[in-house]
Formats: structure tokens, sequence, C-alpha cells
């Protein structure tokens, strides 16, 4: 079976790096993704800029699942939140606040490098010139 991505929610530019000579050092743009496998991939697509232009972009990816030694589990959802409202910068604040530090972890887990490939051709393809737009979970 071929991955493919089946939903997704994008919230856009939800941070910058703290102001310095230039207006911002970095851009951190977030999106998640659920596959047909039924993991969902956080994707953390970032610009680093030198003198307000990109000089480079980077692609991280995680699950946005977690497992704590403790046993508890910690994971994002997709939430019913809409663009450009406090609930949706609450949606993904509460998400990424509860991300615990690594030693809390009971192990690491990274996307396979198919469930990567995945993610970055869609994210390409779908969303990179839109990346600014947040949206709503777009079921596809």
């Amino acid at each position: 079976m071929s991955l493919k991505v089946i939903r997704y929610k994008n919230y856009g530019c939800i941070m910058c790096s703290e102001e310095s000579k230039d207006p911002y050092d970095n851009k951190f743009f977030w999106s998640f993704f659920e596959l047909s496998n039924g993991e969902i991939i956080d994707l953390n697509f970032t610009e680093n800029l030198t003198n307000g232009k990109v000089t480079s972009i980077d692609y991280f990816f995680g699950y946005s699942k977690t497992e704590l030694k403790t046993g508890e589990i910690r994971e994002y959802k997709f939430g019913n939140a809409k663009p450009n409202t406090r609930e949706f910068s609450n949606e993904f604040f509460d998400w990424f606040d509860a991300n615990p530090p690594v030693k809390d972890c009971k192990e690491l887990i990274w996307p396979t490098k198919d469930e990567e490939k995945c993610v970055k051709e869609f994210f390409d393809k779908n969303i990179l010139k839109t990346k600014e737009v947040p949206t709503n979970i777009i079921t596809l």
C-alpha cells in the first residue's frame, strides 16, 4: 500500500525568532498530516533569513504522539478551531506546550523515510506556495 495524506491542517507561520538587526532570523510554519497508515505527522517548515531574504529552508518531521515514561500519552488531535481566531492559536500551543522534554519520553521514534517523503511531496505540491495561509481541517 502506498502512503498518502488523507487529511491535514496548516497553521501557517505560528512563530518567529526573536528580533535582531534583521526583522526576523527565522520563520516557523507548522502543519499536521494524517496518513493512510493512521499516523499523524507534524511538519515544522523553517525559513532561515538574512537581511529579510530566505537563505535556506529546513523540514523537520515528527510523530505528533509521544509516550512518557509514566505511560501517559500526549498527542495532537485535529481540532475544529477556525483560522485567525484565538482558539486556533490555542489549539496549536496546547499541543506545542504539552510536548515533554526528551528525558521524560519512553523512547524517541521518528517518522519513516517513506512517511517523510509522502508529507514533503504533499507539502511542496499543495501548501508551500500558500504556507502563510492557515486552514481548517482539509479532508481529501
